[in-house]
């Protein structure tokens, strides 16, 4: 059956991820998250159905107007773009070293700033070139 929910297509990106289908990952976002700014939201919704038009996209637990437009767990993207897509995660605890491996995908443009306990971690790739700045104290691995 088709995930509905957004926590829950988040869940399903980073385990198409993980099994090395980042495309399909990114497939997920833009059609959950995308579909949802293409309706008209300007925050993420509890959940999200393309099928539905008008004011059933407000309907939910047979209420109809019962659905949170502004749900915490439809922040998904948040966390799934940069470790997924970008491959930014930490190679031992505290965040000392950094790898960031980013996914082979379509998009020409991609950056994610990510809060480490030493400062802040900029990446950006844009068409196939990779930049990364991180604060003093972190080592770097790229491809790692």
């Amino acid at each position: 059956p088709p995930v509905g929910t957004p926590w829950m297509r988040t869940l399903e990106g980073a385990a198409l991820a993980r099994l090395g289908r980042a495309e399909a990952a990114l497939a997920e976002v833009r059609s959950a998250w995308g579909g949802m700014l293409a309706a008209g939201a300007t925050t993420f919704w509890e959940a999200y159905d393309p099928a539905q038009t008008g004011d059933a996209h407000y309907a939910f637990y047979g209420r109809p107007f019962g659905k949170s437009l502004c749900h915490a767990w439809a922040a998904g993207p948040v966390w799934l773009l940069p470790t997924t897509i970008l491959g930014v995660r930490p190679l031992e605890p505290g965040w000392r070293t950094v790898a960031v491996t980013p996914a082979g995908t379509d998009l020409a443009w991609a950056c994610a700033t990510v809060p480490t306990p030493h400062g802040a971690l900029h990446v950006e790739l844009e068409r196939g070139r990779l930049r990364v700045r991180g604060p003093k104290g972190i080592r770097i691995v790229r491809g790692g």
